[in-house]
């Protein structure tokens, strides 16, 4: 290849791997269904990356380390104190019983579905069986289902990546086992398996104790630990090829389960690194597949895909969850949950190569997998919510609005906005005291976290929340602007709005704000509320017409919903007005 040609590759897996994601996400569509098409694009069709070309030998060695780095990233997401209570035998039987009854019934369909020896009707079975997160989450974060389910999902998600990973390991090893000398296929396995764990958990320790002694500053935590994550893959999977799955998942676990130093820090190794990873893999193995070999398989797909939808998943939810806490209707969801990711596709990938030079004929295992993966994907990506909603298990939107600071205003606003119907989380320097607030017919709450609880902590309160919108009245050197970060990487800079400290002189409305929006349509500023607290002012519910020199701030629907705009004359008769009605006090 020319060195144009490698540098419009290597740019195209970036621009389409992460272009990808950006439409998924501003769309809300689940970038895996606009992925997968975006690879067979670069690939097949423009022919911009040709991987067999642009990484030569390479290719799979680069496939496993970054699948290892995201089964590191599974593993550290594994906190089990984060697991609720009636949420864990129902995971636990999911990833046990479930697993089984996956892989079984995975391997039969690949037989019915497709004409291929029994061993690589196991080996397909085994790498089909993983779901993984990074397609569970966005589809969760639409459907929204209701607690314990969507935690179910997740974890069970979250936990299938790795485990199904080293299922396929170990069902590959016993395939493979003539092939690797004398040795019992179990022995082979279990050599692996307490290889990769032991390297993983001396990788786990020392990146605990590089931390525990301050030996990295904080914003080094996640590139010192994607090099011990690295690391461990390397020397494992040198020694015995596939221990460094085992290292990488075995690392990020018991990182994430220690009680010595907090790793939140390292979750995801960030989200740019992350998304990078996904979307580098789903284009450089979208590239590899061939629009023809679909469309020749693409009965036998249906099929399997048929078979995976409507028998397996819903046998397998129905004995994993027989006589668990979960009702009816939500195991009915948990039965139509289960698309397939990144992971499938990579270790159909690296098993292709391993077991095609081993004498196999494995040509039917990219195009099948990723029709697999975006049969499944398509399925449940269109119909997931509606299934919810059917079901009744969805949670409503979010539509709680988030108070940032320590301005006096903050608390009477609100109140008043409590009061009204809306769901408000306070979010200050130092603990305050809410007193009694009078909801009468209303379904509103008001709830408030400092940061005397602890950074952690108020995170985790602003996550619960089920936050639409903030708004954020703080000093540049307040140490709630960390906070007012966490909300913006939360929410989106469109829904956290900071009130202006004040207008230039003539300016009627503040120029946006590089950071974030404007709150209250711009026209109030900090100065403007001190000043007319100051003079006696309060924060009320009104009706129409609005007191004399009063300012509206916020709207409230009959449903909760919180309109911050400036509005005149253009409310719901049934909205709550709350306005600045000066001389109240």
């Amino acid at each position: 290849m020319s060195e144009n040609e490698i540098f419009i590759g290597l740019a195209t897996i970036i621009v389409f791997g992460v272009g990808a994601q950006w439409i998924g996400r501003r769309t809300g569509v689940p970038s895996l269904l606009i992925l997968l098409p975006a690879g067979l694009l670069a690939g097949d069709v423009l022919g911009w990356v040709e991987p067999d070309k642009l990484f030569g030998d390479t290719l799979n060695p680069l496939v496993t380390l970054l699948v290892s780095l995201l089964l590191f990233q599974s593993g550290i997401q594994l906190r089990l104190a984060d697991l609720p209570g009636e949420a864990r035998s129902p995971v636990v039987r999911l990833v046990t019983i479930g697993l089984a009854i996956t892989f079984a019934g995975a391997s039969a369909a690949v037989a019915i579905a497709l004409d291929v020896p029994t061993e690589l009707a196991f080996m397909t079975g085994a790498i089909i069986v993983v779901s993984g997160p990074t397609v569970v989450g966005p589809l969760l974060n639409v459907v929204r289902p209701r607690d314990p389910t969507g935690a179910v999902l997740n974890w069970e998600g979250t936990i299938l990546d790795p485990v199904g990973a080293i299922l396929g390991v170990v069902v590959l090893n016993l395939v493979l086992a003539s092939d690797r000398g004398g040795v019992h296929p179990a022995l082979q396995m279990f050599a692996r398996l307490g290889l990769g764990i032991a390297v993983g958990l001396v990788a786990a320790a020392l990146l605990v104790f590089v931390m525990s002694k301050f030996l990295v500053t904080d914003d080094m935590e996640a590139a010192v630990a994607l090099l011990f994550a690295a690391g461990a893959f390397a020397v494992a999977d040198v020694v015995l090829s596939e221990a460094g799955l085992f290292a990488t998942v075995t690392m990020g676990f018991v990182a994430a389960n220690q009680r010595v130093v907090s790793t939140r820090r390292i979750t995801g190794f960030g989200e740019t690194l992350e998304v990078l990873i996904i979307g580098t893999l789903f284009i450089l193995l979208g590239a590899l597949v061939k629009i023809d070999d679909l469309v020749d398989y693409a009965g036998q797909i249906a099929v399997l895909v048929a078979l995976l939808v409507l028998v397996v998943r819903p046998l397998t939810a129905a004995v994993s969850l027989a006589k668990t806490s979960l009702t009816g209707r939500d195991r009915a969801l948990v039965a139509w949950m289960d698309p397939r990711g990144i992971v499938a596709a990579a270790t159909a990938t690296a098993f292709a190569a391993t077991l095609s030079d081993a004498g196999y004929d494995t040509d039917y295992l990219l195009p099948v997998t990723f029709g697999v993966i975006l049969g499944t994907g398509l399925i449940y990506g269109l119909t997931a919510k509606p299934v919810a909603g059917l079901l009744g298990v969805a949670q409503p939107p979010p539509q709680g609005i988030g108070l940032l600071g320590d301005d006096p205003w903050l608390l009477p606003f609100g109140r008043c906005l409590s009061e009204a119907g809306a769901d408000v989380l306070l979010l200050t320097t130092e603990p305050v005291d809410l007193g009694d607030v009078s909801l009468g017919d209303a379904t509103g709450t008001l709830a408030a976290a400092s940061l005397r609880e602890g950074i952690d902590d108020v995170g985790q309160a602003a996550r619960d929340a089920s936050l639409y919108q903030a708004i954020v009245s703080v000093d540049p050197d307040s140490a709630l602007t960390l906070l007012e970060s966490h909300l913006i990487e939360e929410l989106g800079r469109r829904h956290v709005g900071r009130v202006p400290r004040a207008l230039p002189a003539g300016v009627a409305t503040a120029s946006p704000l590089r950071r974030s929006a404007q709150a209250l349509g711009g026209h109030v500023t900090r100065a403007d509320l001190a000043d007319a607290f100051d003079k006696g002012a309060a924060i009320q519910i009104v009706t129409r017409p609005l007191p004399p020199d009063s300012r509206l701030l916020a709207s409230v629907s009959a449903d909760g919903s919180v309109d911050l705009s400036e509005k005149r004359g253009t409310d719901d008769p049934n909205d709550a007005l709350i306005a600045l009605v000066p001389g109240t006090r």
